[in-house]
């Protein structure tokens, strides 16, 4: 596949600096790539902060404050270095213990085994941050923030399902939106939650060269501990699902996990980062990793308040801005995995109308989403690179939509019947898929 390295071949990559301007609330990032034929280019990546005050930045200690900033600094450049890929990496202005470097190639291995998978990149001894032997890292400072909680508002059923176990609970919280859109003001308005934004502006250049998928969950997670050190929230939560440690395929010997960002292990992995090298008084956590996707989908229809503004198709995020403004209501595509997996959800629990007024169609009726379906349900060939539950889920589901006979002649229910007959022992998928 095309890419300007195949043109001029990149000798390295800096990870180059971050300028905090203290009075805009605005951080810099810069990135230096030095190509062959001695060409350089420094890109600059910017996140801006509302309603935080200089004050604020001065009030965090510089032993959490640095490193936190580091670690933007480097999650933040696996966008620029996944376009400009060299083993040759090198940090500015810090050093790395050897365990900190190991945490990052992991990090970027994982978080972009997907983007290798798709370009056909050869990861092998392409990943290796360098580290100093003789560096010293001190124990993570004492940092005590109130006892407050900033959940992460995505737009869809997971951050609703969160926001009203949160409720149930009785616990205060504060929605995190990065990138703020309609949708994720719409929801924030009927969960009655104040919204803590972050938004970012990436280089020019950046947005017209050929880049991937990446971690993104790993990147709203630095950024809300830098929000929670700055704001004073002691807890994190996420809402990230059981069926996100389900990967799709294997690559080259690398297993390929589109959501691995939401993972357990990439969980585990960023909170022990944040209590080692950071800070120890603010904890992140998902409060939906217990649950599989059909189980948040049982507990979502419960609250009908939200059914015409839940947005979880990830094609919204990609419609123009002004597109998005005029929307009123939610968005389906219609046509990707992650619809045509949720549609089969809703309908497990919802009566067929409700469902087709969601969605806006009757999805098991068109036909030329039967291969996908197939994948889904693990028939034939692997998990599409989308969020979408384990093949157990998607099967359970459409047993659960077969016994209430309103699909019982559409397409993809004729497609289930040929694969999954009657006396299933649907009793073992269920016990997989429901805790409770």
């Amino acid at each position: 596949m095309w890419h300007v390295t195949k043109i001029i071949p990149v000798n390295s990559f800096t990870f180059d600096t971050y300028l905090v301007d203290e009075n805009r609330s605005i951080i810099t990032f810069t990135y230096k790539v030095e190509f062959k034929f001695g060409i350089t280019k420094t890109f600059t990546d910017k996140l801006y902060f509302k309603e935080i005050t200089p004050e604020m930045w001065k009030s965090v200690p510089a032993t959490v404050l640095e490193p936190t900033l580091q670690a933007l600094l480097l999650i933040i450049g696996i966008n620029y270095w996944s376009a400009f890929r060299t083993n040759n990496i090198k940090i500015k202005n810090f050093s790395l213990t050897q365990e900190q470097a190991k945490f990052w190639d992991s990090l970027y291995l994982q978080g972009l085994s997907e983007f290798f998978y798709i370009m056909k990149i050869d990861f092998r001894n392409l990943i290796a941050f360098p580290y100093d032997i003789t560096t010293q890292v001190s124990q993570p400072s004492n940092y005590k923030r109130p006892a407050r909680t900033l959940l992460l508002n995505g737009a869809g059923k997971d951050s609703i399902v969160s926001a009203e176990l949160l409720k149930l609970a009785g616990v205060s919280f504060d929605f995190f939106t990065f990138s703020p859109t309609p949708a994720h003001f719409r929801i924030a308005k009927l969960v009655n939650a104040k919204t803590v934004s972050v938004t970012r502006k990436r280089d020019l250049l950046l947005n017209i060269i050929l880049v991937g998928t990446y971690p993104s969950v790993t990147t709203y997670t630095f950024i809300s501990l830098l929000l929670a050190e700055l704001l004073g929230y002691n807890t994190i939560i996420t809402s990230n699902e059981k069926s996100a440690d389900f990967g799709n395929t294997n690559y080259l010997g690398l297993d390929v996990n589109h959501q691995w960002c939401k993972s357990t292990q990439a969980e585990e992995m960023i909170n022990h980062y944040i209590k080692t090298y950071i800070t120890k008084d603010i904890t992140t956590s998902s409060l939906l990793r217990k649950y599989s996707e059909l189980e948040i989908v049982q507990k979502f229809v419960n609250y009908p308040q939200y059914f015409n503004s839940v947005t979880s198709c990830n094609s919204y995020f990609w419609l123009p801005s002004l597109q998005q403004k005029l929307m009123k209501s939610n968005y389906w595509c219609g046509s990707c995995p992650k619809c045509i997996f949720l549609f089969a959800c809703f309908a497990s629990f919802l009566p067929k109308q409700e469902v087709i007024k969601i969605f806006g169609a009757n999805l098991f009726t068109k036909k030329k989403l039967l291969p996908v379906i197939e994948r889904i349900l693990g028939v034939k060939g692997f998990k599409p690179l989308d969020c979408v539950g384990e093949p157990e889920e998607m099967i359970f589901a459409m047993h659960l939509v077969r016994t209430t006979n309103e699909y019982s002649q559409d397409d993809a229910i004729l497609l289930f019947n040929t694969y999954f007959s009657l006396d299933y022992n649907f009793d073992t998928i269920k016990s997989k898929v429901f805790t409770q």
